[in-house]
């Protein structure tokens, strides 16, 4: 609801009571509501007239505090003298009043029974924005018996028996998975409760199926579907507007499932065919569960990497470290052969593209080496190109499997489990990353700080091994083009791309992949210039989300 929308509704208020006599009142509830709307007025006008009335999802706690207080002062003030006119203008109705005047109380008691649906309104908005500040629970829960919960709830709100709430939940959905219960608890509240509430006759259905699953992440896919034919096409189209003044009922609660379904970073959209039924389809991705005994069974690998990147070095160690294995890491050809020499290694991860010689160079050499043990180890090809078995730009021939750069924790912990198991034939696995569809604009650290185990010290020093890596890219860039050095160039690129994935720092990812495009063709300098002037421009705009994202989660922990 707008700022001077709210603003008319307490003027319209105010022009109904001056238009009644306030001697039919007590002198101290007029003299009450009138001050206080006054005030009210006052205090939305110097807020901002033309602004949208938002609680301040995307602002900082110190705002939304602010905002959170003003929202329940001027909740307190006007509500005890709005009461006090309801139950005045239930006497008045029972005395002797002309017509005229009966209906000005009457139009009375609607005015302040919207304005007290409204309060009402901005408290549940404000308590769903304070939950929303705070971060996701991830906690193990069982699905079926959270979505039934909920829904037995609802049942009981049916008072119509020509109504009936159905459901249909897919057996395919695990039966433990990683979420926020509360969350999904109240989406599915709002959601469901706005069908009950809106729908005469007929039948509600409630379905949850597998839209999409990964290695580390299953996507579940909800429908509620109601035969409320009394929603007009246009309405659906403003249907998640913070408040809907008009007689379909509509009020916060589709607007704050539909923040809360964002906050889980899934979608909501609504289908609509008039005097038949509405639909609303929302997906919300949940974690797999990882069990126990999963990382029990590691615990004590030997792991050579063969690794260049500095981020993505102490990302593993961190990770191999919590797991109980013991890490070694190199970028060094003849380094990472004399550990091998001096040292039982289980399983070895390879990056492909080297600053000396490539992955498939050294695994070359490891496979041809006189020990037995050496050139029988498991080595995996990591890589950030996902054609990479039928690339002919590396041999891949002497690669137990591959995995793909930026990796999950659980991928990672697949490949270890399956090598450790002699298990050579594990399908290619797909980075739950790479399959993103890229439409997030912000950038959100919540994943990463989840891949770094929750552990925000860690999530601090890999932003700034990320921000290092990426002055090292424009530094070096730059005079690469101008010394037509391509492939240094390229080599450059590759390297920055990985952090870029990791951050999710889309924009400049676009600029890099742009690069490497454009010096596979025939090269246009100014063109390189152009991609590189993109990327420096953009980066200065990355790195201050980065910082803001720090200081949201450090506030959050």
């Amino acid at each position: 609801m707008k700022l001077n929308d709210l603003h008319t509704s307490l003027s319209n208020l105010q022009e109904k009571l001056n238009s009644f006599s306030f001697n039919e009142l007590s002198v101290k509830q007029a003299d009450a509501l009138r001050g206080v709307l006054n005030n009210f007025k006052k205090l939305l006008v110097e807020k901002n007239k033309e602004r949208e009335f938002s609680l301040g999802f995307s602002m900082h706690n110190n705002t939304a505090t602010v905002q959170d207080s003003l929202i329940s002062k001027a909740n307190n003030e006007i509500k005890q003298p709005l009461n006090g006119i309801l139950d005045n203008t239930e006497k008045l109705l029972k005395s002797n009043l002309t017509m005229e005047q009966e209906k000005i109380v009457k139009d009375i008691q609607a005015t302040s029974n919207t304005m007290l649906n409204v309060s009402k309104d901005l408290l549940d908005f404000k308590d769903a924005n304070a939950v929303n500040r705070n971060v996701n629970e991830s906690i193990s829960i069982k699905f079926q018996n959270v979505v039934n919960d909920v829904l037995f709830l609802c049942n009981t709100l049916i008072t119509n028996n020509n109504l009936v709430l159905n459901k249909q939940i897919d057996a395919a959905i695990p039966e433990e998975l990683i979420g926020d219960p509360s969350k999904l608890s109240q989406i599915l509240l709002n959601i469901v409760g706005n069908s009950i509430q809106s729908t005469a006759k007929g039948e509600i259905l409630v379905t949850a199926a597998v839209k999409e699953t990964y290695a580390e992440t299953v996507v579940v896919e909800f429908t509620v579907n109601d035969t409320n034919g009394t929603i007009s096409d246009k309405k659906v189209l403003e249907i998640f507007d913070i408040y809907s003044q008009d007689k379909s009922k509509l009020g916060l609660g589709l607007n704050v499932a539909k923040e809360l379904i964002e906050s889980l970073n899934g979608k909501i959209e609504v289908s609509n065919r008039e005097n038949v039924g509405t639909t609303f389809t929302f997906t919300i991705p949940f974690k797999r569960q990882i069990k126990a005994n999963s990382v029990e069974s590691i615990r004590g690998m030997n792991v050579l990497v063969f690794e260049d990147n500095k981020l993505n070095q102490k990302l593993l160690e961190f990770k191999l470290d919590k797991w109980k294995c013991k890490s070694f890491v190199t970028d060094s050809c003849s380094t990472g052969l004399e550990i091998l020499e001096n040292n039982i290694i289980d399983i070895i991860l390879m990056d492909l593209r080297m600053p000396e010689k490539n992955g498939d160079e050294i695994a070359e050499e490891i496979r041809n080496h006189k020990n037995i043990r050496i050139s029988n180890t498991p080595i995996i090809a990591v890589t950030a190109d996902d054609e990479i078995e039928t690339s002919t730009e590396f041999n891949t021939s002497n690669f137990t499997n591959f995995l793909l750069k930026p990796y999950t924790s659980n991928e990672l912990l697949n490949i270890l489990l399956e090598q450790l198991q002699n298990n050579a034939n594990m399908e290619t696995l797909t980075s739950n990353h790479i399959n993103d569809q890229g439409d997030v604009r912000k950038l959100n650290l919540t994943p990463v700080l989840n891949e770094c185990m929750g552990d925000l010290a860690m999530l601090q020093e890999l932003v700034k091994l990320f921000k290092n890596n990426a002055l090292e890219f424009i530094g070096k860039a730059i005079v690469h083009i101008k010394n037509e050095d391509y492939e240094a160039l390229k080599f450059a690129t590759h390297k920055i791309k990985a952090g870029l994935k990791m951050m999710k720092a889309d924009a400049l990812f676009e600029s890099v992949l742009q690069i490497e495009n454009a010096i596979k063709d025939d090269i246009d300098v100014k063109h390189l210039n152009f991609l590189y002037n993109c990327f420096v421009s953009e980066y200065p705009s990355i790195e201050q989300q980065l910082d803001d994202e720090l200081l949201r989660l450090a506030e959050e922990v």
